[in-house]
């Protein structure tokens, strides 16, 4: 449990961070809430893909907890609406990274449904957008290549080389051979949909390796790493320059909120702080989403307790859920509030 609190702490900064320095693009905020910083990225990549890898499955209490009405969207994603799947304006499947988007948006509630309803979901949302067209063949080609993809990946890649003892330095070659892996599955089975789904992804996480390599070379001086550091950051294309420089802003912001959180105090004095680094305006949007929060998390305490005594209940699972569904759309009406709760809900769930 103080496990799961943690976590929530660190991606409550995290979302203040987003208003504070302005990152409140749906890019952005699926960016920054990945668990690692920059600098671990690369490191990172084997273990975030063999973990969405697993084909989606669930256990039958993980069915009955997640899936909503026959027909309609699992619970998490119950009150949104999927991505747009770009055509090429003649009909046919634009070769873009909104594509994987829209089948990431799915993914998400793998753990909640069947493989097979999954598929039957993606089916049915292909065909809302894009029936009658070329386009929606092809998205149905697409997302086979991309299971199979991912398939391969959880199967065939060796465990993470970032996993050993405490304190074991990191095998920057088996990384770079997981990596390497990566990209050959991706070229062999998504063919030319690799570079528009990975592409950008694959590029940055070898420039991340370099920059690994370079910082662990003992053979060099601390000047040497700046120089040759500051080389590879030149050599980047200036979109990928422009995403560290926001990266770097985003982590000072999320350092200041962070450590004005430690100290406690008044909200005077927390907003003192805030704009010494980050600014008035920026310290005033931060304060306002706090208070926000502040609220959001008691009238999700709330919740929680009459939640906790439906569970007490000796209901059958399908009749618990639509009672729990009922309690959580009376607390939360804003649908986006109501996908937060029933995210906080699942992450008890697992943590008991």
């Amino acid at each position: 449990m103080r496990r799961l609190e943690r976590q929530r702490g660190s991606a409550r900064r995290q979302w203040l961070v987003f208003v504070a320095v302005g990152a409140v693009s749906a890019g952005a905020a699926l960016w920054l809430n990945r668990p690692p910083p920059a600098r671990d990225v690369a490191a990172m990549r084997v273990v975030n893909a063999a973990s969405s890898a697993q084909p989606a499955l669930a256990s039958g209490k993980d069915m009955a907890t997640g899936a909503s009405t026959a027909g309609g969207l699992p619970a998490s994603l119950d009150g949104s609406s999927p991505p747009h799947l770009p055509t090429d304006g003649r009909g046919h499947l634009m070769r873009s990274r909104a594509v994987r988007d829209f089948f990431d948006y799915f993914l998400t509630a793998q753990n909640e449904i069947p493989a097979a309803t999954l598929d039957a979901l993606v089916r049915r949302q292909i065909a809302a957008q894009l029936d009658g067209t070329p386009a929606a063949d092809e998205a149905v080609t697409v997302w086979q290549r991309y299971n199979a993809y991912r398939t391969a990946l959880g199967s065939s890649l060796q465990p993470s080389p970032t996993q050993g003892p405490s304190g074991a330095k990191l095998d920057l070659d088996a990384l770079q051979l997981s990596l390497d892996q990566c990209d050959a599955l991706g070229n062999r089975l998504m063919g030319e949909w690799n570079e528009p789904f990975f592409g950008a992804e694959s590029q940055q996480q070898h420039r991340d390796l370099a920059h690994l390599r370079i910082a662990s070379d003992g053979s060099l001086s601390t000047a040497q790493k700046a120089a040759r550091l500051a080389g590879l950051d030149a050599a980047e294309p200036p979109e990928a320059r422009a995403a560290h420089e926001r990266a770097r802003e985003q982590q000072a912001a999320l350092d200041t909120i962070s450590q004005a959180q430690k100290q406690g105090g008044s909200l005077d004095a927390m907003r003192a702080q805030i704009t010494q680094t980050l600014g008035p305006e920026a310290a005033q949007r931060v304060l306002q989403m706090q208070q926000a929060d502040d609220a959001w998390q008691a009238r999700y305490a709330d919740y929680s307790n009459q939640r906790a005594q439906i569970g007490k209940q000796d209901l059958p699972p399908q009749q618990r859920d639509a009672q729990i569904a009922q309690l959580r759309q009376q607390f939360f009406t804003n649908p986006s509030d109501a996908m937060r709760a029933a995210s906080l809900d699942r992450g008890s769930a697992s943590a008991n």
